[in-house]
């Protein structure tokens, strides 16, 4: 099996090409991400960018559900893999496509029951809650197509196919990029075109992901009898997906606040202003995402082996890469924001100000955001999920919030940008704890697996 290469060969070769496809299928994913609201923003304007940014809290909770189950089901079987039981890799794929269907249809029945409701707690204005309506009416008919998508590439990363998840990641949001105009411009469709592109898109990656499974080139494949729901497998499931849903939830939780805040102390342009800043931090964090996806395999892997040696190994360098990938970000956000801000706005001189100066107070600890990053992956990664959401809890709750209360009091609407910069340089410090007492462990592991091996 060609998994075995992941306890054997050379860790950077393993990292650049699993990593690779990763960063490939991400990259693709923030031209996606980013050309989409280029599109929303000179189609119909300021309005509809603050309503998808509205709309926000309402995304991350579909991505929180699609890594709960993806990062979950994708790391078990990385690990069973490693133990040579793939039977129950096999097992819990079927579990994993069961909880995407289910998940998806409550997903769909309550969003489009409630939706004015929870636009409104999310802090949508009389201004911008059509805009977001229009686009999320859309999104909810074909929710459980994009959990799929969202979480199938992380079990066929897991299975040892990084390829095959960058080549979906490619085609679903390669798709979008060419749907997007068709349905915004030339059928004069709006903010419920780009929907409508998300939705087709969404639904063709899902079937082509099922059909490897069904009998594409992959190394476990999806059995009728295991779709089955087992109790252990939901459990083990949920103890690793629990980290990425709990980081993203509450990410979603913030996301609330910042449009509340911005609300009162900026309005609709500040609002705007997010919008374009979220798409930007896309184009910072997903590559970092990239090198943590394509770690899991590796990680998980080894970790199964005890072969602990590799797994710090994987681990070093990719924070090294990660802070390499930030440090870059961080020059460019503070040296030349306008590259960055330009594309998103069209004739309009006060938003373009707002966000240049918003811009560089929100990435100014940019480059501690891979400390973060990379540490809560490798803890979920081993199956150690209390610790990430335990750094995940510190961030949100302990951290970002609080700042979020009291910043704006004395800052104004510059205080909601610094909430961000403050919580990354501090987490960066929490997570390093973690995770030298984590090294330290397991370089006792293997000192002693060392002199058991002697005697």
């Amino acid at each position: 099996m060609k998994n075995t290469r992941l306890g054997s060969e050379k860790i950077s070769k393993l990292l650049w090409e699993y990593s690779i496809p990763a960063i490939t299928g991400t990259l693709v994913y923030i031209l996606y991400n980013i050309v989409d609201r280029i599109f929303i923003s000179f189609g119909v304007g300021r309005l509809a960018i603050a309503g998808i940014s509205i709309a926000l809290p309402l995304f991350t909770f579909i991505l929180a559900t699609g890594l709960f189950i993806g990062v979950g089901g994708g790391a078990l079987i990385s690990i069973n893999l490693g133990k040579k039981d793939k039977e129950k890799a096999e097992q819990i794929l079927g579990n994993a496509v069961t909880l995407f269907v289910a998940a998806g249809v409550v997903f769909s029945i309550l969003g489009i029951l409630f939706l004015d409701d929870i636009l409104l707690l999310f802090g949508a204005t009389a201004n911008n809650i059509n805009y977001a309506k229009d686009y999320m009416s859309i999104i909810f008919f074909a929710t459980t197509f994009q959990l799929l998508f969202i979480g199938m590439n992380n079990i066929m990363r897991g299975e040892g196919n990084p390829k095959a998840a960058m080549k979906m990641s490619i085609i679903g949001c390669g798709l979008n990029i060419l749907l997007d105009p068709f349905f915004i411009f030339v059928m004069d469709m709006g903010i419920q075109g780009a929907a409508i592109a998300t939705v087709i898109s969404n639904m063709l990656v899902a079937f082509l992901q099922i059909r490897h499974f069904l009998n594409g080139n992959s190394n476990i494949k999806l059995k009728f009898k295991h779709l089955k729901l087992k109790k252990e497998i939901l459990i083990g499931i949920a103890s690793i997906g629990i980290a990425p849903f709990i980081m993203q939830m509450s990410n979603s939780i913030v996301v609330i606040f910042i449009n509340k805040n911005l609300n009162i102390y900026g309005g609709d342009i500040a609002i705007a202003a997010y919008g374009i800043i979220n798409s930007i931090s896309v184009l910072m964090y997903m590559p970092i995402v990239g090198i943590y996806q394509g770690s899991q395999p590796i990680l998980g892997y080894n970790h199964g082996a005890k072969n602990y040696s590799r797994v710090r190994e994987t681990y070093k360098l990719s924070l090294l890469v990660a802070i390499s990938i930030s440090a870059a970000g961080f020059l460019l956000a503070t040296f030349m924001p306008h590259i960055l801000i330009s594309p998103f706005i069209n004739n309009d001189k006060a938003l373009f100000d707002l966000t240049t100066n918003a811009t560089k107070m929100f990435f100014s600890m940019t480059l501690f955001m891979g400390f973060h990053m990379i540490g809560s992956s490798y803890f979920q990664t081993v199956g150690k999920a209390k610790i990430t959401t335990a750094i995940n809890i510190i961030r949100q709750f302990v951290l970002m919030l609080p700042l979020l209360y009291f910043l704006p009091k004395y800052y104004g609407v510059n205080g909601v940008w610094l909430a961000i910069p403050i919580t990354d340089f501090t987490l960066a410090i929490i997570t390093s704890y973690f995770v030298i007492k984590e090294f330290k462990s397991l370089k006792m592991k293997s000192t002693l697996a060392e002199q058991v091996v002697e005697l």
